[in-house]
């Protein structure tokens, strides 16, 4: 798979769409922290230049009030009018600061009543008359460019507080009749903030972009090891799946193969032992034709399950579903397997409800079940043991069939193993028995097949319970079982 594929393949996987929340998630959370590293920093710069502006102000307004009243007192009448010079002495302030990107000061009057500087524009013009009839007007703050040139001006009021102002400006103006606490103009403070924004601005991005590839960095390793696990044990899976498969095949050719000759072994010793053409020669024979009626026999049982157990995995054991009455095949199996239980020296008990339902079920496998289940527990107890077959029906849960056996019992640590394929475990009492290990594993495929489950249920050395469950959606009652 090429570079290309392989990221598309990510991409399309339920990883690929996690990883792409994230990497949305740390887009936000990257525009978030930028942004707000921005405003901060902008406020703190805001706030800041103001307490700058605000001590240059009281400055140059403390200096202007005692230039005037001074004038005042000793009656200089030659020495400049207190806005001549206010004037003068900003214009020195700013020439002195030399620097683009230097704070500066200008002090503007009023529109129609300046003595010195007029309002360079009418936005500032109507700024100062928004200061008029307040009675403690707030100062104006915004970001302005001029030409080229980003700047963070604040316009102040400027108020005649001291009478020596208000004295001066009557005399220069008279047609004006200045009062004490009149807006006489504004002072105009502007810091350049061109440097600063390029650089906030960058740093701003810088971090936007740090946190967006570090959520979305560890995101992407966090999901590509994620998905590279999936992919390993998928693949792991199909080629469990695939070898599964394989040797379902082969053992269902096999047993395809096994069963032709055996037949002819089974047919042909039954037919020795009726002595259909004939007397024994020899009666000796007779029981060594009995045993090899037995061994095919059993082997035939073994390589039926082998092959139905091969079909189950592959997928291809079907249902011949049918509707029939369950107390007739209970009765059948536990009849069938009633010598050999009581041949090993076992009870068995039998315990039906009066009102079973009929069973939509495939009849042939649901006593292939009960009879599996049947010789596992007696060939697992003890003589003087007992094995017994209980039913219970629940419209909801549906119906449930229980054999119990007081037989040697499953230590919990081997209780998944017991229903594992050619699983047996190891015990003196197992050694003594035959078997494949296949008789759970084939019970628990057939009754996944009917939709339903498998319960096991067993103490070491008191016994063991295997529950089948039949889902409810599987039982006939009484309306539809008198139609039947």
């Amino acid at each position: 798979m090429t570079r290309r594929a392989a990221a598309i393949a990510f991409l399309e996987s339920r990883e690929g769409f996690g990883w792409i929340v994230i990497v949305t998630f740390a887009a936000v959370l990257a525009v978030i922290a930028g942004f707000g590293f921005y405003e901060v920093s902008l406020d703190a710069y805001v706030k800041n230049k103001t307490d700058e502006k605000g001590t240059a102000l009281e400055l140059v307004d403390a200096f202007v009030s005692n230039y005037s009243n001074l004038r005042r007192d000793f009656g200089s009448e030659s020495a400049p009018v207190p806005a001549t010079f206010r004037a003068h002495s900003i214009e020195l302030f700013n020439r002195t600061r030399g620097a683009s990107n230097a704070l500066r000061l200008r002090w503007i009057g009023r529109a129609g009543r300046a003595i010195a500087t007029p309002p360079a524009d009418p936005k500032m013009a109507t700024t100062i008359e928004s200061f008029v009839g307040r009675s403690d007007p707030s100062p104006v703050s915004q970001f302005l460019t001029m030409g080229e040139e980003q700047v963070f001006r604040t316009v102040y009021p400027s108020i005649a507080r001291e009478r020596s102002c208000v004295d001066c400006h009557n005399r220069l103006q008279p047609d004006h009749n200045w009062q004490l606490n009149d807006v006489m103009g504004a002072f105009s403070i502007d810091a350049p903030v061109g440097e600063f924004l390029h650089h906030l601005r960058l740093e701003s991005t810088a971090i936007a972009l740090v946190v967006f590839f570090l959520i979305g960095g560890v995101g992407l390793w966090i999901s590509l090891s994620h998905y590279r696990r999936i992919v390993e044990r998928e693949a792991a899976r199909e080629q469990a799946e695939t070898a599964n498969q394989a040797k379902s095949g082969f053992l269902a050719a096999v047993s395809h193969e096994l069963r032709t000759p055996l037949n002819a072994i089974i047919g042909f010793s039954e037919m020795i032992l009726g002595e259909i053409l004939g007397p024994f020669p020899n009666e000796k024979y007779r029981a060594y034709v009995a045993d090899i009626h037995n061994s095919g026999a059993h082997l035939l049982e073994v390589i039926n399950d082998i092959l139905d157990l091969s079909k189950a995995e592959a997928g291809k054991l079907d249902l011949n579903e049918g509707v029939f009455d369950l107390r007739d095949a209970i009765h059948s199996t536990s009849q069938l397997m009633s010598n050999r239980i009581r041949g090993v020296g076992l009870t068995q008990k039998l315990e039906l409800p009066p009102d079973l339902p009929l069973l939509r079920a495939d009849e042939l496998k649901t006593k292939q079940v009960l009879l599996n289940l049947l010789a596992n527990a007696a060939k697992f107890t003890p003589p003087g043991g007992t094995v017994e077959l209980s039913c219970r029906v629940d419209r909801e849960s549906g119906l449930a069939i229980t054999i119990a056996d007081t037989g040697i019992g499953i230590a919990p640590e081997h209780m998944n193993r017991v229903l594992e394929a050619f699983e047996q475990i190891d015990s003196s009492w197992n050694r003594q028995q035959h078997g494949t290990g296949l008789g759970l594993a084939l019970v628990k495929a057939i009754m996944e097949l009917h939709g339903g489950t498998l319960e096991l249920q067993s103490t070491a050395s008191v016994g063991t319970e295997v529950t089948i469950t039949f889902p409810a959606d599987r039982l006939v009652f009484d309306s539809l079982r008198s139609a039947a």
